[in-house]
């Protein structure tokens, strides 16, 4: 699977939820940043590799609130998406 054949099923899965047009971009521009963190294994839950990207953000100096919305982002894709029922616990 491609990051754009993910992309396209979260966006899928946030307008069915009707999440804002708002929301949308700022998920889906944080799961395109971390499948491509990522490269390969889009479907495995990795929860140190998250972390590991969690890190990565703050190396560049992204902001707390924005680190946060790249782990709801990712939360959602792995949840929401991909339907894997393991609790994230990354807070």
């Amino acid at each position: 699977m491609t990051i754009f054949t993910q992309l396209e099923k979260t966006e899928k899965e946030l307008r069915i939820r009707n999440y804002s047009p708002k929301t949308i971009k700022s998920y889906l521009h944080g799961v395109r940043e971390y499948l491509g963190y990522k490269k390969s294994e889009f479907q495995t839950y990795d929860e140190e590799n998250i972390k590991n990207f969690l890190l990565s953000l703050e190396g560049r100096n992204i902001s707390a609130q924005t680190r946060n919305m790249f782990l709801n982002a990712i939360k959602f894709y792995y949840c929401g998406v991909l339907n894997i029922v393991s609790k994230i616990e990354i807070r």
